[in-house]
């Protein structure tokens, strides 16, 4: 199993983060880690622990420029790993802690249910608060839900060599994208859903998905999640992404298309028909409920 990290000034979590990779219960992982120019002691911790474990974990070469974008570093690793060299590969963030069992379940399910992609619910957790709850991901795959979210948090992702190499055949013009504000998981979801590959999203969370003030995206609960989400439609970002998305899609795919060119229009028509087919574009009824009062309303 190759596992992808990609960090930047994460020297207060990534300890706990890599012990729990490198303690994964019957499966044999390599790490591979591209540190974005820290400016704190990541990279000394890393080089510790390639020391420790020599030939399991794989420091890459940084890159000239400081990505910025955590999309772009995760996908400049997927690019390099040596694909031949493994059967799976899975994303992992800096500060989260994975459960022991959390990859052998992961090849596990991928195999019953002969599918490509795997993803999972998480456990959120907060040390500020003293809180801990389950981020529900795994309702029902609808047809065309990955135009319009990720299957969960991308550090719940295990990948199969299939899906692995056709993710780097469509980004291998990184270098000449602009990835300021995009998501990896999301992205990496809808190519492998746009060319015909299968995913599973299992029930059983297996991360215990760390928040704190550094977090991206996060989880984002409750009201105050709510108001950010919205806050980031109105924004431009919710569509700016699901069209940015489109160049890495399957062309061939018209009925993919057919609701992008909509989206991309947004007319009044365009609106009506999008918000009366949300129960085709995305998997939980809340979200399904959101989003067509986000067409509706024109906040997207």
């Amino acid at each position: 199993m190759g596992v992808i990290l990609a960090t930047y000034n994460g020297e207060k979590f990534i300890e706990d983060q890599i012990n729990s990779i490198i303690s994964q219960r019957d499966i044999s992982v390599f790490l591979y880690v591209r540190d974005d120019r820290s400016s704190d002691i990541t990279l000394n911790i890393i080089r510790a622990f390639a020391a420790a474990h020599p030939g399991k974990i794989i420091l890459l070469d940084n890159a000239k420029d400081r990505f910025g974008a955590a999309c772009e570093n995760f996908l400049s690793i997927l690019l390099d790993v040596p694909h031949h060299k493994h059967d799976y590969f899975a994303f992992a963030d800096q500060d989260d802690i994975w459960l022991p069992y959390k990859l052998k379940r992961a090849v596990q399910m991928l195999r019953e249910n002969e599918a490509s992609g795997y993803a999972s619910n998480l456990i959120a957790f907060s040390e500020a608060r003293g809180e801990a709850w389950v981020i529900d991901k795994a309702g029902r795959q609808r047809a065309y839900d990955h135009l319009f979210q990720s299957a969960s948090a991308g550090c719940t992702y295990v990948l199969d060599r299939r899906a692995a190499g056709l993710i780097a055949e469509k980004i291998e013009r990184l270098d000449g994208h602009d990835w300021k504000g995009m998501s990896h998981d999301w992205l990496c979801y809808a190519i492998c859903r746009s060319h015909g590959l299968r995913w599973v999203i299992d029930e059983r969370p297996g991360i215990r998905y760390r928040q704190h003030d550094q977090n991206l995206f996060g989880a984002m609960p409750g009201v105050g999640g709510m108001i950010k989400r919205l806050s980031l439609m109105r924004e431009g970002w919710y569509r700016s992404v699901l069209l940015r998305n489109r160049a890495f899609l399957n062309p061939e795919n018209r009925q993919e298309q057919a609701i992008l060119d909509r989206v991309a229009r947004l007319s009044v028509t365009d609106r009506l028909w999008l918000a009366s087919r949300v129960g085709k574009l995305r998997r939980e009824f809340k979200s399904r409920l959101a989003l067509a009062l986000a067409f509706l309303l024109g906040l997207i």
